[in-house]
């Protein structure tokens, strides 16, 4: 790294020339011996309590994933209800509305109490 900064190489800077790196058939084998304490002291790099922490907020991230995914359904259910309320209202109003109730002796808008045709009317 600092040969690197010595260099006056940064990580914004654009590189003019394509560098390509050699490789000497002749070079000694790299030396894997340190790789697995190299990989364990990485594995220690967080400290126990940042660890936790993180642990923490993987847990309430889910949590909330969870809710999020419940209310996605519940907002598709509501709307298949509302759709399906909108349905039923059409029919009932060609229902009460149709010429054969007229025909009846009791037709059904003699039946349904007068609120209801009235929540309807303001409904519809």
């Amino acid at each position: 790294i600092r040969l690197f900064v010595s260099e006056g190489a940064s990580p914004n800077r654009v590189l003019t020339q394509k560098q390509t790196v050699e490789f000497d058939e002749t070079a000694a084998e790299r030396d894997s011996g340190n790789d697995a304490n190299y990989w364990q002291r990485l594995a220690q790099i967080l400290p126990k309590t940042h660890e936790r922490k993180w642990d923490a907020l993987l847990t309430g991230i889910q949590k909330y994933h969870n809710v999020l995914t419940h209310r996605s359904k519940l907002i598709e259910e509501t709307d298949k209800l509302q759709n399906q309320n909108s349905e039923l209202r059409m029919l009932l109003q060609q229902y009460i509305g149709s010429r054969v109730n007229q025909d009846l002796q009791i037709p059904p808008t003699h039946t349904i109490p007068t609120e209801m045709l009235r929540d309807y009317a303001i409904h519809s």
